[in-house]
């Protein structure tokens, strides 16, 4: 059968994300906490007053800053706390706190100098996730499309470089691709799928090494397309749980 095999979320857009051994999902939403801060510099437009979706392209993202999966990461969900590691030295920041929130902006200032364009931003709203898409959905890969690539490449690709909230196995590759308008149904919890995937050129990142690659361009060449995983959206609340089999409706 189907199995989930990881769960995760991104809580800071462009760091590393947090596995999940199961999270509790409400129907039309995100995971909780995914992509629920984003990282801007001074060319970033945000008005935390009317706040609306913002392209990846205006953000502090790994597409354009490999540089950023070099830093370790932990969330606590509970006090909205982020720690940051890299090498020996681990920071801690209040993501909801005035101070925390300036303490961050500092920390990634001095990383990112001078690559980015002014000093870090941290931005939020009420409700808003700094997702790809501005529909309110859930990213999944299929580990065996991930296989499949690695044997037209001739080498390993981290699954993590495609930064899916749901890693599912024990399903042929490129399956998921034929699910389109279809249900999946895990522990319960329906996922409608609507949209294959395009990917870009945040997989050239090797979230092992913090080096880029060209992974993207060796996949258009190898298969023909750039396509890799599936959105849904969560149309019940409940439980999501890694080693759940799951069903297509």
């Amino acid at each position: 059968m189907p199995n989930l095999r990881q769960l995760y979320y991104y809580p800071v857009k462009g760091l590393q994300g947090i596995a999940l051994p199961r999270v509790s999902v409400e129907a039309g939403e995100r995971l909780p906490f995914d992509r629920r801060f984003a990282i801007g510099d001074q060319s970033t437009v945000f008005d935390e007053a009317n706040p609306g979706h913002v392209k990846k392209q205006n953000l502090v993202v790994q597409m354009k800053y490999e540089k950023l999966a070099a830093l370790g990461v932990a969330f606590d969900p509970d006090s909205v706390t982020l720690s940051l590691r890299l090498d020996s030295e681990t920071q801690q920041f209040a993501l909801e706190t005035a101070q925390g929130r300036h303490h961050f902006e500092c920390a990634l200032t001095d990383f990112m100098a001078p690559n980015i364009k002014g000093p870090a931003r941290l931005i939020s709203a009420p409700g808003l996730g700094f997702t790809d898409l501005s529909h309110k959905s859930v990213s999944l890969i299929n580990l065996n499309s991930v296989r499949a690539l690695e044997e037209k490449l001739g080498y390993a690709v981290d699954p993590r470089r495609f930064r899916a909230n749901l890693y599912f196995d024990d399903v042929p590759a490129w399956e998921e691709e034929s699910w389109l308008d279809k249900t999946l149904e895990i522990n319960g919890v329906r996922l409608k799928v609507y949209r294959i995937t395009d990917r870009c050129a945040a997989i050239n990142v090797n979230p092992q090494t913090a080096v880029r690659d060209t992974t993207l361009q060796s996949m258009r060449k190898a298969l023909g397309h750039i396509n890799m995983g599936v959105y849904a959206t969560i149309e019940n609340a409940g439980e999501l749980e890694c080693g759940s089999e799951f069903a297509l409706l």
